[in-house]
């Protein structure tokens, strides 16, 4: 709190002063030690106070805090400040700076640019980022969780369901990926998630081929997760070929809705798409 008159600046609970909240200096026992009751303002205690001596030095150091702020109290009104960086405060909240002083810091991961990519979108992004965590519900995780639990995968009946089996070792998945993949990777092609991963960080390509590939993945992952709940809870299995048909159409409309919306710079990725068909 930036400090006017006083009236709406709790003298307790408020950072006003360079001691920092007078509350967590001194205790819950502070407002009795001074004599100055927990719901005073500033304006109270430097209107209707007089100095006290006190055997704990900490608490004469408020006093002179006290006479100190007295001289510098004006009319103006009291303004809270926002903190936005170390020791800096501003009048304007700011929601950046509030998010970046309240949450945890991390390193950043490396493959943080295979889920969040320029025209992704977002609700595939947030299953491959659930999915690269390995924190989707898949048979293997379900089974540590339930020992009584069917762990297959019922795409294929293999006898374990993890992360890297149903995306892209899977037979089922395996094939929607082939029909999906095979010519746009040619000699890169792989169905292992972690070469998957490392093919998508490569710099060495063009940047038409490297939204292609993100995409399909994002695709492709959000439509298996999506075919593979859905037999779970008994609706009709999907032919291989039909979903793959399906992700193509998702692309397809994706690359379509650049040239609608003038972006020159992905409109050829529509035709390089149609070339590896």
């Amino acid at each position: 709190m930036k400090v006017g008159n006083g009236s709406t600046t709790s003298f307790w609970f408020d950072s006003w002063s360079p001691m920092g909240r007078l509350h967590d200096l001194l205790g819950p026992r502070g407002c009795i030690e001074m004599g100055i009751p927990a719901n005073s303002t500033v304006c109270m205690v430097m209107t209707g106070r007089r100095r006290q001596r006190h055997r704990i030095d900490v608490f004469n150091e408020v006093e002179t805090l006290i006479d100190a702020q007295r001289e510098k109290m004006t009319l103006v009104q009291d303004q809270a400040l926002w903190k936005q960086g170390t020791d800096k405060f501003k009048s304007i909240f700011v929601t950046k700076f509030t998010w970046e002083l309240t949450r945890k810091h991390e390193a950043p991961v490396t493959w943080w640019k295979v889920i969040w990519f320029q025209h992704c979108t977002p609700k595939y992004a947030f299953l491959h980022w659930v999915a690269i965590h390995n924190r989707l519900s898949t048979g293997d995780r379900m089974l540590a969780w339930n020992a009584s639990v069917n762990p297959s995968c019922i795409l294929c009946h293999d006898p374990l369901e993890t992360r890297d089996h149903l995306f892209f070792e899977c037979a089922y998945s395996s094939e929607v990926w082939s029909l999906l993949m095979s010519s746009l990777l040619q000699g890169r092609y792989t169905t292992k998630w972690s070469e998957l991963v490392d093919l998508s960080m490569e710099t060495n390509q063009g940047f038409l081929e490297v939204f292609l590939i993100k995409y399909t993945i994002q695709a492709t992952i959000y439509s298996l997760w999506k075919e593979r709940n859905e037999r779970r809870h008994g609706a009709t299995p999907i032919a291989a070929v039909a979903l793959a048909r399906m992700v193509d159409r998702q692309v397809r409309n994706r690359c379509s809705a650049f040239r609608q919306q003038g972006n020159y710079k992905f409109a050829a990725a529509l035709s390089l798409w149609f070339a590896t068909r």
